[in-house]
């Protein structure tokens, strides 16, 4: 089952036990194509490497405080999802 995160990622759930993010990216020929980020043994660990990506994507240089503030704005925005994979959903 692939589960879309958002426009740039997705994961690949095989089972309960392996989680596949993955990146949209352009190639050569302007074709999107998605190259594995890593794998996971759960959903939640998943997208919690998803949103330190989206901070990578968005920016190359941050400030400490800033990059707590960023990780603390998407942390809230996913807290939702992640509180339900906690609770086994």
């Amino acid at each position: 089952m692939i589960v879309n995160i958002n426009e740039d990622y997705q994961v690949i759930v095989e089972n309960y036990t392996n989680c596949t993010l993955l990146k949209a990216v352009k190639d050569g020929s302007r074709e999107i194509k998605f190259v594995t980020k890593g794998c996971y043994s759960n959903m939640s660990l998943a997208l919690t490497a998803c949103i330190h990506l989206m901070l990578e994507d968005k920016y190359d240089v941050m400030e400490l405080t800033q990059y707590l503030d960023e990780l603390e704005r998407l942390e809230t925005k996913f807290r939702p999802v992640m509180e339900r994979f906690r609770e086994g959903d």
